[in-house]
This record gives structure tokens, C-alpha cells and sequence, in this order.
């Protein structure tokens, strides 16, 4: 945790009474980047994301793994958006998730529930770790989360 607030900001500094985070913590480390192709939300299929916020440090790098899943022909492997920046507890304990960050996002998220095995597709896993990030789907146990990319280790 310490290392994560030493690099991408201490947000408890700003988490206010009702548990809700500051609007000046968003305008602080986050970002908009533009997808390279459109992606159905997880919960309206009717309604599609061409973008996504993250944080300013991790903006380069989740655009270049959407580029490099374009420019590998593999955008029909994504199905779904379950979103990317979000001030949440993890679902497993009570510590902030690293979507509160914004260096999260989860893909496909009802074929790859938490805590299940999933069904990501290897070359889409590939792109995300190849680039640094961690895959949640290769975690052991109830923590297993195969929709989960994130952007820093060991959190």
C-alpha cells in the first residue's frame, strides 16, 4: 500500500465522513483516454465506451494496450467494459481498490466473474502483462478476478 501511495497518491488524505472521496482527488491523477474501437458496457449493451478515465500516470500505457489489441486484430475478444476508475473497497476485504486509482480495468465481466476461472482469452492477457500489467485471473483462490488488468504489483 505504501509503495502505491508513493506512486500514485495517498487518496485517505481526501476520503471524506460518508466515505465518499473529494472531487479534487479526480481532478488530481486522473485522465480521459480515447479507445481505439467501442466497447459495450457490461451492464447496457445498448450503450458502448470510446473512452475511459484512468490515472495521468498509466494513461500511455492503457492506450497503448487498446492500440495493440486493435493492431492485433483482437477487439471481437472484447466483449464487454466493467469499467476502469471508481472509488470502491475491493470485493473481497475492506482495502481500496486499485480502481480507486484508476490503474484498473476489468474486461468481459460476465464470463469472467470474481472468483472464477473465466474464459479471458490468452492473447488478450498477453497484451495487458506484456505492457506491465497484472492479471487478476492468475491469482490463486477466492481472489481469483479474470475480468481484472491492473497497472501496478503485489496490491
Amino acid at each position: 500500500m505504501e509503495e502505491l501511495k508513493r506512486d500514485f497518491g495517498d487518496p485517505f488524505r481526501l476520503i471524506l465522513p460518508d466515505g465518499t472521496i473529494d472531487a479534487s482527488w479526480q481532478q488530481e491523477i486522473l485522465t480521459t483516454v480515447d479507445l481505439p474501437f467501442a466497447i459495450p458496457l457490461g451492464w447496457d449493451k445498448s450503450m458502448s465506451v470510446t473512452r475511459l478515465r484512468c490515472h495521468k500516470k498509466a494513461a500511455a500505457v492503457f492506450e497503448q494496450a487498446f492500440r495493440e489489441l486493435e493492431a492485433r486484430r483482437l477487439e471481437s475478444l472484447i466483449h464487454s467494459f466493467g469499467g476502469c476508475y471508481a472509488f470502491r473497497a475491493k470485493r473481497r476485504n475492506h482495502e481500496l481498490s486499485t480502481h480507486c486509482w484508476g490503474l484498473a480495468v476489468d474486461l468481459n465481466p460476465e464470463t469472467n466473474p470474481f472468483g472464477a476461472a473465466g474464459d479471458m482469452s490468452p492473447e488478450v492477457v498477453e497484451v495487458f502483462t506484456s505492457l506491465g500489467f497484472e492479471w487478476g485471473g492468475s491469482w490463486e483462490g477466492p481472489a481469483r478476478d479474470p475480468m481484472h488488468f491492473q497497472y501496478c504489483r503485489g496490491y
